[in-house]
């Protein structure tokens, strides 16, 4: 993690597409098809910048950090999708692990991340007093079949928030910069949350955590290639954190 002088911390889980060669074991003969569907593409490039960011190096088909450890706890596990995948979007088997290699993969990607996720936030917390975490992420223009949320009239942007950890002048805020410059939002829809390292988790109100969700129609074409557009949101998303991180400071 840099060391970039601001409580934000910008948390990017889903940009990665790199699998290592020892995790590339998948039953599902069209890979790059579900890569292109499942993957945040660019959101390292939207959202990162000048701010301290956590990034997951590689793809959520090998493990997603965003997912609770404890598939008890995890509700997309009923669809095979808890933090170490076993079915694809499409429904389809993607691969097949028992628990000791279900554990490796958590070991190996999950739990070194969540341990510098939530250094970085007890650093923040030592400087400033606070962090704000902003959870990126982008969402298909069209509902994947494993998404709880089918509905079609999607916003440019969702928000995600959680009641203890983001307070409503936080939500206000960024929908307010986002609809002030003619983007549609939408509060928890299709997807709804944001994280926050478990350690701080409902009991330190000094951390603070916002998901922002960009539409992919917004700044990619079908194929993944960016559109002109491109410049213009990372821009828009730049000026938003720089707001956010100006509303601290008031």
């Amino acid at each position: 993690m840099k060391t970039h002088n601001s409580p934000l911390l910008i948390h990017i889980p889903h940009a990665s597409v790199y699998i290592p060669k020892e995790e590339r074991r998948f039953c599902i003969p069209d890979l790059n098809t579900e890569l292109l569907n499942m993957t945040d593409l660019y959101t390292d490039e939207l959202f990162g910048g000048p701010y301290d960011s956590i990034r997951f190096p590689v793809s959520r088909l090998v493990c997603d950090p965003e997912r609770f450890r404890d598939d008890a706890s995890e509700r997309m596990s009923d669809v095979g999708m808890g933090a170490v995948y076993t079915r694809a979007s499409t429904g389809a088997v993607l691969r097949q692990i028992d628990e000791t290699e279900r554990e490796r993969i958590l070991v190996r990607y999950y739990d070194p991340h969540h341990r510098a996720f939530a250094d970085g936030v007890s650093e923040k917390l030592r400087r400033f007093g606070r962090c704000l975490i902003v959870d990126a992420h982008s969402f298909s223009p069209v509902p994947l079949p494993h998404e709880p949320d089918q509905r079609t009239d999607r916003p440019d942007f969702c928000i995600g928030t959680d009641p203890f950890h983001t307070p409503p002048v936080l939500r206000k805020t960024v929908e307010a910069f986002l609809t002030g410059r003619g983007f549609s939002v939408a509060v928890n829809r299709p997807f709804s949350g944001t994280i926050v390292p478990m350690a701080f988790f409902g009991v330190d109100r000094r951390v603070q955590s916002v998901m922002i969700e960009v539409n992919r129609s917004l700044y990619i074409e079908p194929d993944g290639r960016r559109k002109p557009a491109f410049t213009s949101i990372r821009n828009t998303i730049q000026g938003l954190l720089a707001a956010l991180e100006q509303s601290l400071c008031q």
